[in-house]
């Protein structure tokens, strides 16, 4: 597996985002395929690239490795095959919003000048 989140409100994907929604995945997972399937697979490998957008929409082929992946779930869990996609997805996404808000608090530090300290909310 390959990882890429692609944010959609970085310039180069904003307004194809605006029109398409899952443009920025979309995208993600073409370019991903073009530059590693053929060494990938000369190696003898398969090649799952899995493109989620920061705002949290994956890119159609992910969904499918995503909906594989929970159908070997239910064989272990007894589960139903759309309760384990909908786990999987609500795990796969609040990981994301987690480091989404990481990254935020991150640029956003908490600065102490004189003994002041100024908070961004």
């Amino acid at each position: 597996f390959d990882v890429t989140v692609r944010n959609s409100l970085q310039t180069s994907y904003l307004l194809e985002s605006t029109t398409q929604p899952g443009a920025a995945a979309t995208g993600g997972d073409s370019e991903k395929i073009a530059r590693y399937e053929k060494e990938v697979n000369a190696a003898g490998c398969d090649f799952y690239p899995l493109v989620v957008e920061t705002l949290g929409v994956w890119s159609s082929g992910s969904l499918e490795i995503l909906k594989i992946i929970a159908r070997r779930t239910v064989l272990t869990t007894g589960t139903t095959i759309s309760k384990a996609i909908q786990h999987l997805l609500q795990q796969l996404s609040f990981s994301l919003w987690r480091y989404n808000a990481k990254l935020i608090l991150d640029r956003l530090a908490i600065c102490n000048v004189d003994n002041v300290m100024w908070e961004y909310v």
